[in-house]
């Protein structure tokens, strides 16, 4: 038995990088996913894909940055499964430009929209449907804690993300929802490419040495997900080497 054995789960922004890793191992636990993103044609593929495998998933077209968007994929995983046990707000971007030059309604505003008001707007979602109880996971990130040049948009939406985690974790304690989030450091994705310039420099100052992957938050967002974090509402996780430590 996993210890997410039949619980149903919502993960966004899950077609690649943190998303998918976290996908792979709920499967692993035994959750049934709905999953979301952008791009149809992949989602579409790595369904088909865990299905061959005798998983129980569905993927879900969807831009958390629009509303209908987020609306319709709440809708589809109820219909599909009756419940939502568990929600990971992931979807996310990362846009890197000196202060001065953002565009602040073409790039600032859209950084905002996807990072922060998507979890806040998924959140009401899942709280509604919640009704026995249930975990909301947010993907936050180490840049919500310390200042890094070249992402004021990024690190601004992380650092909200991280209030509103426990903002809400206080408010939904009470109706049997816990929300936590993950703060992950260097993880190879498409945002952080193995071989990017901006990684490698990263990585340098990690004292293990290296990057994280996929999986390794995966494996703390089932954790987070589960029973046997009963006890943890409104906190925050740092995976990230020691980087911050």
């Amino acid at each position: 038995m996993g210890k997410l054995e039949n619980k149903v789960a919502i993960v966004t922004g899950a077609t690649a990088g943190i998303g998918l890793g976290i996908v792979d191992v709920f499967i692993s636990e035994g959750a049934k996913i709905v999953f979301c993103g952008r791009r149809e044609e992949k989602g579409k593929a790595i369904e088909q894909e865990y299905r061959a495998k005798g998983a129980d998933i569905t993927f879900v077209r969807a831009d958390m940055s629009v509303d209908e968007d987020v609306k319709n994929l709440f809708e589809k995983a109820q219909a599909a499964y009756g419940r939502i046990d568990i929600l990971v707000n992931n979807a996310g971007v990362m846009k890197m430009k000196p202060l001065m030059e953002v565009d602040v309604e073409k790039e600032w505003d859209a950084v905002i929209a996807l990072n922060l008001r998507s979890y806040f707007v998924a959140t009401q979602y899942a709280a509604k449907a919640m009704t026995d109880g249930g975990s909301i996971v947010n993907i936050a990130s180490i840049g919500g804690l310390a200042a890094c040049p070249m992402i004021a948009s990024y690190g601004a939406s992380k650092a909200a993300v991280i209030s509103l985690t426990k903002t809400s974790g206080v408010e939904l304690a009470p109706k049997g929802i816990r929300v936590n989030a993950i703060l992950p450091g260097t993880i190879f994705s498409e945002m952080m490419p193995r071989d990017g310039e901006f990684t490698e420099s990263t990585i340098a100052k990690i004292p293990m040495g290296r990057g994280g992957e996929p999986r390794e938050i995966g494996t703390a967002a089932a954790f987070l997900a589960s029973d046997e974090a009963s006890y943890v509402c409104g906190t925050t996780l740092i995976v990230d080497g020691g980087m911050t430590a």
